[in-house]
């Protein structure tokens, strides 16, 4: 469907603002530095941490399916890491599948899907809220096998920039050891579109409409950050998700 047909399932003001944001959109994309391969790297380091971000209907999930593909031709494994999640499971959901979800209990927080398994306070590394009510933590045992070998995070751009800057937990920050890429669509009516056609039949959900409106303030602001602070972008062009996977893995240097 058309962006026109999309969009009028919303109010007049709500139109209005969408397409407002579709042009921040594009004009935050110009800001965004274009991301270049990773230079010959002669230190020898094999460790640390690659993540990518993108705004919300970017096809994150989808390239970086591609990524690993890459990945496993060559014989190389990138193990994720996965954060706790607080949140309940949603339907289809579950243990790593996206989180390890827990619930805070007196001992600590209890992994739903192993309750054998308890996290204490002494087992986070940062613990932050992705949006209201929903807390995530890194675990520190993820960020000490980072020390040894690469790992891939995927969580949103400001936790990344604070990780990458910030003291925690008795870790440095990771500074360049911590590889950061944007994933974007290539124009701001293109990302509209995407979006609003993931589920298309449920646009007449007020509710929904209102977790749209949300996904795009947050995703923009988020893009914002991400260019304010230099974050390289690859573009997710349409039908080309295998050369996204292969750009993010020259700017990863891997």
């Amino acid at each position: 469907m058309s962006v026109e047909e999309l969009l009028a399932a919303f109010e007049a003001e709500e139109r209005a603002a969408l397409l407002a944001q579709a042009e921040r959109y594009d004009a935050l994309l110009a800001r965004l530095p274009e991301a270049t391969p990773a230079g010959d790297d002669d230190s020898g380091q094999r460790w640390g941490i690659l993540a990518l971000n993108g705004a919300s209907g970017a096809g994150q999930s989808y390239v970086m399916e591609r990524v690993e593909r890459l990945l496993r031709r060559r014989g190389i494994e990138l193990p994720r890491i996965y954060l706790l999640g607080t949140r309940p499971p949603r339907p289809g959901e579950g243990h790593k599948n996206p989180y390890i979800f827990v619930r805070e209990t007196a001992a600590g927080w209890q992994d739903i899907h192993h309750p054998e398994r308890v996290y204490t306070p002494d087992d986070i590394y940062y613990f932050y809220e992705s949006r209201p009510g929903a807390g995530n933590a890194i675990l520190r045992a993820d960020m000490e096998a980072a020390r040894r070998q690469l790992m891939y995070l995927e969580t949103v751009i400001p936790t990344l920039l604070h990780i990458k800057e910030t003291a925690l937990a008795g870790f440095p920050p990771w500074g360049d050891a911590l590889k950061i890429v944007y994933l974007a669509v290539p124009g701001g009516q293109e990302w509209l579109s995407r979006l609003l056609n993931r589920e298309p039949e449920r646009l007449a959900e007020p509710s929904f409409r209102q977790q749209i409106l949300g996904r795009v303030a947050s995703s923009l602001a988020d893009m914002e950050l991400a260019a304010e602070h230099g974050v390289p972008c690859v573009l997710n062009r349409h039908g080309q998700g295998e050369r996204a996977a292969q750009e993010i893995l020259a700017v990863w240097g891997v």
